[in-house]
């Protein structure tokens, strides 16, 4: 298993609040705070929606293990995709993404060892971005049973001026919605966003049918045949 930490917090988001009153024609002051948790609940949700990074951010992603030897086999006959198994690449979630800051390998002492950037390159065209070792390179082998492999690295479009503009005209539309329907009920469940505006992000969406998006190595998937 393994897990994504945010190590540093965005500090800006998908829309500014100026934005939001601009697009919302507020003139006044009055609904500032208001306005200010909305420019937070419409970015949120585009990053989760589109499963990206919007504005920059850095993140921690442990990994368990990332050898042949730790993938589970199962007996029978499976239906599923078809996937390469290779080691010399794991999935940096959360694209897309600028740099890698380092890699650690910890031992079963917790003692970190900085596993040098000249064994690996990162391929940040591919979404989602991964790490691919070099050739002739391998990755560290006395790993702790937990966490052993720690990959630091800097992800989203930059400041709010980056972020695409269909992500950014998705997040105004919601903030209309959000604005005007303060509290609506519809069925006695909260109204999800417009139609309109996850449309806008169709084309951003990136899913997964990994069962640990994070994990950064084949797994097997499927359904047990007869």
């Amino acid at each position: 298993m393994a897990g994504l930490k945010v190590h540093t917090a965005e500090t800006a988001y998908a829309v500014t609040q100026a934005e939001i009153k601009a697009w919302n024609k507020i003139d006044s002051s009055d609904d500032d705070t208001v306005v200010a948790l909305i420019e937070r609940a419409v970015h949120n949700w585009a990053k989760e929606y589109t499963n990206r990074t919007l504005t920059t951010v850095t993140y921690q992603l442990f990994i368990d293990s990332i050898y042949d030897v730790d993938i589970p086999l199962q007996e029978g006959m499976y239906v599923g995709i078809d996937r390469n198994i290779s080691t010399k690449n794991i999935l940096l979630p959360k694209s897309p993404v600028a740099s890698v800051t380092h890699i650690k390998s910890y031992d079963d002492a917790d003692t970190a060892t900085t596993f040098a950037s000249s064994n690996y390159y990162i391929d940040n065209i591919s979404v989602p971005a991964k790490i691919v070792l070099r050739k002739g390179k391998s990755y560290p082998t006395s790993l702790r049973v937990a966490n052993g492999l720690e990959i630091q690295y800097v992800a989203g479009y930059g400041a709010t001026t980056a972020v695409p503009y269909d992500i950014k005209s998705a997040c105004l539309e919601y903030s209309a919605y959000l604005f005007e329907h303060r509290g609506d009920l519809l069925d006695g469940k909260r109204v999800l966003a417009p139609t309109s505006a996850t449309q806008l992000l169709q084309s951003y969406r990136i899913k997964s049918l990994s069962v640990n998006p994070y994990r950064g190595q084949a797994q097997y998937v499927g359904q047990m045949g007869a």
